[in-house]
């Protein structure tokens, strides 16, 4: 699927619509999206299963972590975070995997930036006693004391916690643990609630206590090493854009006209649309911008509630797993005020349990859409409760 993808992309301007583009380099980023978190299952089941097969070999340590953790400089950038690299070179050779230390080093810096909204990400390295030291830190929003025991438990998250996504595989932190042991380290955390959190890693010099036969050995196994273009291209799709902040056009050249929907009659409505994937805002706007509606888009609930509160809309599309305020206490919130009693609220999911669809239409919402769904199906839904 990427190989074809990136083909396309490569085209010159001229031989390849702009719209196309756009929806090839949706499509690409969100194949890289997949394949990351496929890696991250794969790498699990063969851990659980006694299956990984790891190589050890000496590397300049600082350097890798220097270059990987660099790979987030953009994105840092972009957010306006302070990323702060310093990885002091090591008296002593160390052993590593580079496949797996690649995943320790993106997987923690990443968890840094998505729970970092003000302040800076440290990322340093040291020859200690036990070994070298590897320290992610950050000025994030921070771990609840309570929470801490379980923090690298599998599929635990944190719940209410304030993050840039509520995407994710639930097993990175649980992935890095099961990887810093297979290098004979250690692993721990230290965190204040609204003060950051900083997760230390720390990995024995010599060879003393690895596997002797995977000492240089070969891999059998195909790696699944991830490209840190997949860690930083998710990142990037965190952070809300300019246009997204509030689409005010309302462009009506729709050319498919097999879609629902008279294309003679202005629509006329406001819609509010609350995902935290901007991808999927991206799509959903353009895909209900032409045909007619107006779109304010954000990136969790809470925002969604203050801008209903702001200005009255006339539909509310909402995601269900979202940072902070999800979609279903967004839409409890809602209903609770009569000023939006009568506003249609359709809520976007891709839980398709019986079960997980009742919980949803017990708050109250007009519809329980299931992701994925046809733009025909979601048109037709939104063109209905509108008349």
């Amino acid at each position: 699927m990427l190989g074809p993808l990136e083909e396309l992309l490569a085209k010159a301007d001229a031989a390849l619509a702009q719209d196309a583009r756009e929806l090839a380099a949706v499509a690409h980023r969100n194949s890289l999206r997949l394949l990351k978190l496929v890696n991250t299952l794969l790498d699990f089941s063969r851990i659980e299963a006694g299956r990984v097969q790891a190589c050890f070999e000496p590397c300049d340590l600082a350097r890798l972590t220097t270059e990987l953790a660099s790979s987030f400089s953009s994105a840092c950038d972009r957010a306006g975070l302070r990323l702060d690299i310093a990885c002091d070179p090591l008296p002593m050779p160390v052993y590593v995997d580079h496949d797996m230390w690649e995943k320790i080093v993106l997987n923690l810096v990443s968890n840094a930036f998505k729970f970092t909204f003000d302040g800076s990400i440290a990322v340093r390295l040291a020859a200690t006693p036990g070994g070298a030291e590897l320290r992610v830190s950050d000025t994030g929003t921070g771990i609840p004391a309570a929470e801490l025991p379980r923090i690298f438990e599998r599929f635990h998250r944190v719940e209410h916690s304030r993050s840039r996504s509520h995407e994710g595989s639930g097993i990175g932190l649980t992935l890095v643990q099961e990887l810093v042991r297979l290098h004979g380290g250690t692993i721990s955390v230290e965190s204040r609630e609204g003060h950051g959190t900083t997760f230390a890693v720390t990995v024995p010099f010599g060879v003393d206590h690895l596997p002797a036969d995977r000492i240089g050995g070969a891999r059998s196994l195909p790696s699944t090493a991830s490209q840190a273009k997949a860690f930083v291209e998710e990142a990037l799709r965190w952070l809300p854009t300019p246009a997204e902040m509030r689409v005010e056009e309302s462009s009506r050249s729709f050319e498919d006209a097999e879609f629902i929907g008279p294309p003679n009659e202005p629509l006329e409505a406001r819609i509010l649309l609350a995902d935290d994937n901007a991808d999927m805002r991206g799509y959903l706007g353009r895909l209900l911008t032409r045909r007619g509606w107006t779109i304010e888009a954000v990136a969790d609930g809470e925002a969604a509630l203050a801008a209903a509160r702001r200005q009255l809309p006339d539909l509310v599309l909402s995601d269900v797993m979202m940072p902070g305020l999800n979609g279903l206490e967004l839409a409890a919130a809602l209903r609770r005020d009569p000023q939006f009693t009568d506003v249609p609220i359709i809520l976007l999911s891709a839980r398709a349990a019986e079960d997980a669809r009742i919980e949803g239409l017990g708050t109250g919402v007009d519809d329980y859409l299931v992701k994925p769904f046809s733009a025909r199906e979601l048109l037709a839904l939104c063109f209905g409760l509108q008349n």
